[in-house]
């Protein structure tokens, strides 16, 4: 009778293992705790970060063939950005001014 009570103990510290494992890889799940990287990994631009950049130049006008890094890449894009929503009040006022002389 002895080893019948050791074998189901047995049985139950699997089973109790098993559900701390599950418990555990749904916690890492969870959270998503990823590896350390090295610190030189993580200054290191990465594939996405360069095919946002290039996603960009090709977005802006005359920026294709010009090497002014980042920061003029963003200065560009925010004065690209003024421009345009310039443009559109230019326009949304120009609609505005036609259409009231149709209706007059």
């Amino acid at each position: 009778m002895g080893g019948a009570t050791l074998e189901g103990q047995r049985k139950e510290s699997i089973w109790v293992l098993m559900r701390r494992q599950r418990a555990r890889r749904a916690l890492v799940k969870k959270i998503m705790i990823r590896p350390k990287k090295s610190p030189e990994a993580t200054r290191r631009p990465s594939r996405a970060i360069h095919r946002r950049v290039k996603t960009l130049k090709e977005l802006l006008p005359n920026t294709k063939s010009s090497s002014q890094g980042l920061d003029g890449l963003f200065t560009q894009t925010a004065d690209y950005i003024l421009a345009l929503e310039r443009k559109v009040r230019v326009m949304q006022t120009m609609v505005q001014v036609l259409t009231e002389t149709d209706c007059v």
